[in-house]
């Protein structure tokens, strides 16, 4: 659904067709909601249900009773996305259902193509869409798409002899690889993605795919369950400005993002942020010059080489880009379930690299999780937060606004800091003053956290997030409440006599806080059990419906 008189669409030669803000846009502020034209494995991903994009290659799947093509998870499947209009295409054309199970590249080009049978209107707007044809041409992709797309449609007659004279397959995979957006997979509670390139769906949004880039993007894209996309405005943008989403990853190198855009997208970034050798002061691209000890190596934009920034020492890329794939070897051959090997790599790694470098963050991040699997000691829990603190601060540069990182960094270094503060409060290490402040903070914290999550959809990850971070404010809440009740009940002299009758108050007031901390915390936990299960809860209750219904 477009967003009416919000933002309109015009052209250039460098950005092509793209958005503009036709008046003052406001942060948060809805600029659209938009239902996928497709949903489809990733290149060389999973074999998916083609009515709700589920995994199969595991739990096995069967041909759809109509056409005898789709792949279909279950019988019982509730998806939507196989059509009954793609349905009756698919039977017209014959296509071999075997053919696309082994073969699960072939199902995304092969559903965009059925549009031209079914959904002209649709099919025309999809061929505005940039392919980049004559830049892919003879490319690695172009000939991988030849082989494991177009010939398997030739050979299964899906296609003529004046598609292939038209070049219409690579036309449609260029149209896809270029506009579509990488969209998470429905997951079981316990499912995590290891291998995004591998793991995720691809998803085609008309609309959406005319948002311009920049590096420092003014939206936040959120997706649901049902892959409904929204976009909110992550900052103001006034009206005449473009409406700019980041294609790469926020988190990676000035180099890596450029080579990114320029093998994926066929442009080259010119933003603030890639013109700058600091990248906004963050030095996610620096490492330490081992020449002078004291100066930061950076990219220059005017040569191939790095220059230091004390010694004006310079470097070439061909040595940096070895000290680079030195240290992701070293990440990558880690145990990743071993803390202290991490933690003592991080430590050699940071004699060469700046400790924001895109590498040491990757290695932050990993610890971070880590971390909240151990036992919550101390020294875990204070760790955490420090490797929290270093992320927020890079975040705060690279993707300023509303930010889906900076919700759950967040997070993580409330519920961290609520855990060491209890603790040292058991230890004595905080007296009752103390530990009111250090809880204030913690839930300061989390209500910044909140801010962003509330505007990610119900029917999301973030979503269930977001009402477990307002039960555990409550929480909280009433846990500080509680403490500062017992600490200044009455008035002081009410206090101090009380405190001389009874000598061990202290030590008594002590125990009923930690008493109402352990509740309180227990019952964030059960919070915390109860989202993670919320979806299989909903999954029984529609199944009980039916069965009411039947």
């Amino acid at each position: 659904m477009r967003n009416m008189g919000i933002y309109h669409v015009t052209k250039n030669e460098t950005l092509g067709r793209y958005m503009i803000a036709a008046r003052n846009i406001k942060y948060g502020e809805v600029i659209l909601t938009e239902k996928p034209t497709l949903i489809g494995s990733s290149i060389g991903g999973l074999l998916t249900c083609f009515n709700c994009c589920r995994d199969v290659t595991k739990t096995g799947y069967i041909f759809c009773r109509e056409c005898k093509t789709a792949i279909i998870c279950s019988p019982k499947c509730a998806g939507h996305l196989h059509s009954n209009e793609e349905c009756f295409a698919l039977r017209q054309k014959k296509v071999d259902g075997k053919a696309l199970a082994e073969n699960s590249q072939l199902t995304y080009p092969l559903r965009c193509l059925l549009l031209k049978e079914y959904n002209p209107i649709v099919w025309e707007e999809i061929l505005k869409l940039e392919s980049h044809l004559k830049d892919r041409r003879n490319t690695p992709i172009w000939r991988k798409h030849m082989v494991t797309v177009e010939r398997i449609l030739r050979e299964i007659n899906f296609i003529t002899e004046d598609d292939l004279k038209n070049e219409l397959v690579q036309e449609v995979c260029g149209i896809l690889d270029v506009n579509s957006f990488e969209v998470r997979p429905i997951q079981c509670s316990s499912g995590i993605i290891t291998n995004p390139e591998v793991q995720c769906l691809r998803g085609l949004y008309l609309n959406a795919s005319l948002m311009a880039h920049d590096c420092i993007g003014n939206t936040h894209l959120s997706v649901d369950d049902d892959f409904v996309l929204t976009i909110h405005a992550s900052v103001d943008i006034p009206e005449k400005t473009p409406i700019f989403f980041n294609y790469s990853n926020v988190l990676q190198g000035n180099l890596d993002r450029k080579e990114h855009l320029r093998e994926g997208k066929y442009f080259t970034c010119s933003c603030a942020r890639c013109t700058d050798p600091t990248e906004l002061g963050t030095e996610l691209s620096s490492l330490i010059c081992h020449v002078c000890s004291k100066g930061l190596i950076r990219p220059q934009n005017t040569a191939q080489n790095w220059k230091c920034c004390e010694c004006q020492k310079t470097f070439r890329d061909a040595l940096i880009n070895r000290t680079v794939e030195e240290g992701r070897r070293r990440i990558e051959d880690a145990d990743p379930s071993n803390v202290k090997g991490i933690e003592n790599l991080l430590e050699k790694l940071l004699q060469t690299f700046h400790p924001n470098h895109y590498l040491i963050l990757e290695l932050k991040q990993n610890l971070i999780g880590l971390y909240l699997r151990l036992p919550p000691k101390k020294q875990h829990l204070s760790r955490r937060i420090v490797l929290c603190q270093g992320l927020l601060e890079v975040l705060s540069k690279v993707e300023i606004g509303l930010s889906r990182l900076k919700a759950i960094t967040l997070h993580e270094m409330h519920s961290a800091m609520v855990d060491l503060s209890q603790k040292q409060y058991r230890d004595k290490e905080l007296n009752e003053t103390e530990l009111i402040e250090k809880l204030l903070l913690a839930e300061s914290t989390l209500k910044e956290s909140i801010k962003h999550l509330l505007y990610e959809p119900p029917k999301s990850p973030e979503g269930r997030l977001s009402q477990m971070a307002l039960s555990e404010l409550k929480m909280l809440r009433q846990s500080i409440n509680s403490i500062q009740k017992d600490l200044f009940c009455g008035d002081n002299n009410t206090y101090k006599r009380e405190t001389h009758n009874r000598p061990n108050v202290k030590n008594e007031t002590k125990s009923a806080i930690e008493n109402k901390m352990g509740e309180n915390m227990n019952k964030i936990e059960d919070i915390k059990v109860e989202a993670l299960d919320s979806k299989k809860s909903r999954k029984r209750n529609q199944r009980k419906k039916k069965q009411k219904q039947l």
